[in-house]
């Protein structure tokens, strides 16, 4: 019989070394500093077009 994940839901948390917590926290806040740095460097593709369609149609004019 297979170990189902559900039944452990209900358990209560066990506690995590601060080693383990504090190296977790590293690794989240440098993803969130590599998606902020590619944002900087990226284009936002959405806009990039709308500006390009507003811009045509004023030349049209």
């Amino acid at each position: 019989m297979e170990n189902n994940p559900f039944n452990q839901i209900n358990k209560p948390l066990l506690n995590v070394p601060e080693e383990l917590k504090g190296k977790v926290m590293k690794d989240i806040a440098m993803a969130k500093l590599l998606m902020e740095l590619a944002s900087l460097f990226s284009l936002n593709v959405g806009s990039v077009v709308e500006r390009t369609i507003k811009e045509r149609n004023k030349n049209k004019k």
